[in-house]
């Protein structure tokens, strides 16, 4: 019986061997046969031709769903991400909600105080204003009684040297401010 031996060769097939020895047992009837032994050597060889062909539709369907299943891995994977970036984004924005209603507060109480500042600026100005009226009041009180004080003087000097002058000359006694007199 003659070995016909059919060497099959795609590169493209990487869970297929490069080379593949396909053996076929032909018998003497199937080539001496007149209705064509030639004949069913081509039929086995077309069968080998239609599982290749077989075979590189069913890799062109593994590497369909190979790069489908990649596609939907790279989906589920920036899914993931975004729902990651998301989450970060409202953490982040509940913090900025915290720290603006925080700066608010500190500006309303900045601005509290900075009223409460001119308050007191201006009432400090209202005293200062009145210490200076009151302190121009006290100056001229003290210049009306130093001078009262100094013609009360003079006014006593002028007395006690007329009681003293006239009480001498009629031979009184002399009556001085400065030392007291009993009378009985």
């Amino acid at each position: 019986m003659p070995v016909v031996a059919v060497a099959v060769a795609d590169s493209k097939l990487p869970s297929v061997p490069s080379t593949t020895d396909l053996t076929i047992n032909v018998s003497k009837d199937d080539c001496n046969d007149s209705s064509g032994g030639k004949a069913k050597l081509i039929d086995n060889a077309s069968d080998v031709m239609i599982s290749s062909e077989e075979k590189r539709e069913k890799l062109e369907q593994l590497r369909r769903r190979q790069k489908e299943l990649k596609q939907k891995n790279e989906v589920s994977n920036l899914k993931n991400l975004i729902n990651r970036q998301r989450h970060l984004l409202r953490t982040q924005g509940q913090e900025l909600t915290e720290s603006s209603t925080q700066l608010e507060s500190v500006v309303s109480d900045i601005v509290s105080k900075q009223t409460l500042l001119n308050e007191s600026n201006k009432r400090l100005e209202e005293l200062n204003h009145r210490k200076k009226i009151m302190e121009g009041m006290m100056l001229r009180a003290t210049e009306k009684l130093m001078t009262a004080r100094k013609a009360l003087g003079q006014h006593k000097q002028r007395n006690h040297s007329r009681f003293s002058t006239k009480g001498y000359a009629r031979g009184a006694p002399s009556l001085s401010l400065d030392h007291p007199t009993t009378q009985d």
